[in-house]
């Protein structure tokens, strides 16, 4: 579903009664969209969405909410591929969970290589569903799942990522576009503008008889940050950030969040 940015903010179903619980699936999803401009009310934008950096580095504008990545002070070096000084980006973090349910963002982000734009669940317990714009490959967006089991230190990285493509015109990461992360006890379906990409089983996450599927309430995220740093991050990110080219300042754009309850 593709939503348009409209002229004010708008939540719905955010009071605690409406959380929707399945004892069949397991979820707790509670549906609300936020559709961002400059009349977005800053309180109740703060009471659903803590900031993990400055106050500065992010800004309601008409065209949305504005998350911004500014070339770091000081003297940058580059050695191989990695920059001696990484950027201070911006990244949200909701302060309430899902647990199954489906999520859209309305964004876009910089054609920068270095420079990734997130858009994300996120589990304490380090469950991960991913949408990332990695600016070095404008063309393409990534989908990615992390779930590590309580055998292991750190999660499958590389296992279950995938590089997707545009089905319609604009095929571009800096063109504003809806990416939907549709999470059921089964499966993830991954969409762009409406366009079912990618879909990823619960038994095609089963690796040496155990599963890495997400199943664990999960915060959204979202941001921009600097993968200029370490080598194989830089690597998958096609960074570094080449600070003589790449604008002082860079901004990712997120329009609207919304969240469906259908499990």
């Amino acid at each position: 579903m593709f939503l348009p940015a409209s002229s004010s903010f708008i939540s719905q179903g955010v009071a605690p009664d409406s959380v929707h619980h399945s004892r069949a699936s397991g979820s707790s999803c509670m549906p609300t969209s936020w559709f961002f401009s400059d009349s977005t009310p800053t309180h109740d934008f703060l009471g659903a969405w803590q900031p993990l950096d400055s106050p500065n580095s992010y800004a309601f504008g008409p065209d949305g909410l504005s998350l911004f990545l500014d070339k770091p002070g000081g003297k940058i070096a580059t050695e191989g591929n990695t920059n001696s000084r990484v950027a201070e980006g911006s990244t949200f973090n909701s302060t309430f969970t899902i647990r199954y349910g489906k999520v859209t963002y309305v964004l876009s982000g910089p054609d920068v290589a270095g420079v990734v734009t997130a858009a994300i669940l996120l589990a304490d317990q380090r469950d991960e569903i991913d949408v990332e714009l990695v600016g070095g490959d404008p063309k393409h967006w990534q989908t990615n799942v992390f779930a590590p089991v309580s055998s292991a230190d750190e999660p499958l990285y590389g296992t279950f990522g995938s590089v997707q493509s545009y089905p319609r015109d604009t095929k571009n990461v800096q063109a504003t576009h809806s990416y939907t992360i549709d999470w059921s006890p089964k499966r993830i379906i991954w969409s762009v503008d409406g366009v079912e990409v990618r879909t990823l089983t619960q038994e095609d996450t089963k690796k040496d008889g155990l599963f890495h599927y997400p199943s664990h309430p999960s915060h959204l995220q979202f941001g921009i940050w600097d993968a200029s740093s370490p080598t194989g991050t830089s690597e998958w990110a096609r960074g570094p950030i080449d600070w003589n080219r790449a604008p002082s300042r860079m901004r990712a754009v997120f329009e609207s969040v919304h969240v469906e309850c259908p499990y």
